[in-house]
């Protein structure tokens, strides 16, 4: 499960996205941050001094100003087209991800390089028998077709560690002569979920009904037993 922000629009016929250069990261405290995400027709120094710089280019790109805010996961784009205001603004989503791995392609590459390889094992993990609801899988092998070596960067592996702690499919891991070599895995216990009062009375209805019992002849008035 992933957990982000996004603006959603109503009813759009298809996504516009334009090509942009983030020429300038403004960095704000998280109080003046949230205060300009709340006013962005307001004008604004550091809008102002770096207005020169948010134009079209030739090649249709925008050229803008990345604002972050100290503790917050989101920043926004801002193309102020030479005012002091966010003339054009876009919402940017997990921008401190953006910033500390989408920047370099080497990172990038071992980021899916791992998040691929954990996404495999915890597959694998979940592949062990009924009885025992658990999984063996070996990560020295796994690694060797993913181009990780565990043996010797005790940092890589400590990463996959730390990784899979947060996979709810995993409930707990063993080592075995420091290499991560068994994985456990739990699926939570079903749920017993109550039938709706309609499908009771529903259920009630189809089942058969006891037999009637026979009314004994009754009494007359005035008759008593003796």
């Amino acid at each position: 499960m992933l957990e982000t922000k996004a603006v959603f629009r109503r009813k759009d016929t298809e996504i516009e996205a334009a090509d942009c250069v983030i020429d300038k990261i403004i960095r704000l405290s998280g109080t003046e941050f949230d205060r300009f995400s709340r006013n962005l027709m307001h004008d604004w120094d550091f809008i102002r001094n770096n207005a020169p710089d948010t134009v079209v280019d030739e090649q249709g790109r925008y050229h803008c100003l990345l604002v972050i805010g100290e503790g917050r996961r989101d920043g926004i784009l801002v193309d102020s087209q030479g005012s002091s205001y966010a003339r054009y603004s876009a919402f940017m989503p997990n921008v401190e991800d953006f910033l500390s791995v989408g920047r370099y392609s080497a990172l990038k590459k071992l980021n899916k390089k791992l998040t691929d390889f954990v996404d495999v094992i915890t597959e694998q993990a979940g592949m062990g028998s009924p009885d025992k609801n658990h999984g063996v899988v070996d990560l020295e092998s796994w690694g060797e077709i993913f181009g990780i070596d565990f043996t010797t960067n005790g940092a890589l592996r400590n990463t996959v560690l730390a990784m899979l702690d947060e996979r709810t499919e995993i409930r707990d891991w063993e080592l075995d002569k420091n290499m991560p070599t068994v994985y456990r895995a739990t699926e939570p216990a079903p749920v017993e979920k109550k039938p709706s009062t309609l499908k009771q009375i529903r259920d009630a209805r189809k089942a058969p009904k006891p037999p009637r019992k026979e009314k004994k002849p009754g009494r007359g008035r005035g008759e008593v037993d003796l």
